[in-house]
């Protein structure tokens, strides 16, 4: 291969990638978001082990760019939700929070097991948790949710 072929090669390479690689596609259907963060204790104590937390909508479901937003504790309860980026919160609408205890499996790195919670908030309907968030909101913090096995 000569200079001109290994100049033209690399010339298409790099249109090819800037025109197929220069632009994240999660940020051209980014909604904005406020951030949301709280603390979760169990029976009065922090859980010990990650607590799955899922933000489900309660209002109109955005059908043309939906968006999942969702947060795993700490050990010691913290969290903060996210939906596009670590702790970047959730879209403007109207949420209940529901929780789900399971056991981390280190195979799938995913949750199963029986819910430590015993499917007390695994539904909206059944959250102690429902917030509404507009677009020009300060970051809102939920403070100590207090959840219980028993």
């Amino acid at each position: 291969m000569n200079c001109k072929d290994l100049l033209a090669l690399s010339l298409m390479t790099t249109a090819l990638w800037s025109f197929g690689c220069g632009k994240k596609e999660h940020e051209y259907f980014a909604k904005p978001t406020v951030q949301v963060a709280g603390t979760v204790t169990v029976d009065g104590q922090p859980p010990g082990s990650p607590i799955v937390i899922e933000c489900q909508s309660v209002g109109d479901d955005d059908l043309e760019h939906p968006s999942v937003t969702q947060a795993l504790t700490s050990e010691d309860g913290r969290f903060a939700l996210s939906t596009y980026v670590e702790g970047d919160g959730a879209p403007p609408g109207s949420y209940a929070l529901t929780f789900y205890w399971g056991k981390l499996n280190q195979m799938s790195v995913g949750f199963s097991g029986p819910d430590r919670l015993k499917n007390r908030y695994n539904k909206p309907e059944k959250s102690p948790v429902k917030l509404t968030l507009t677009a020009d909101q300060e970051p809102v913090d939920l403070g100590e949710i207090k959840l219980t096995t028993k």
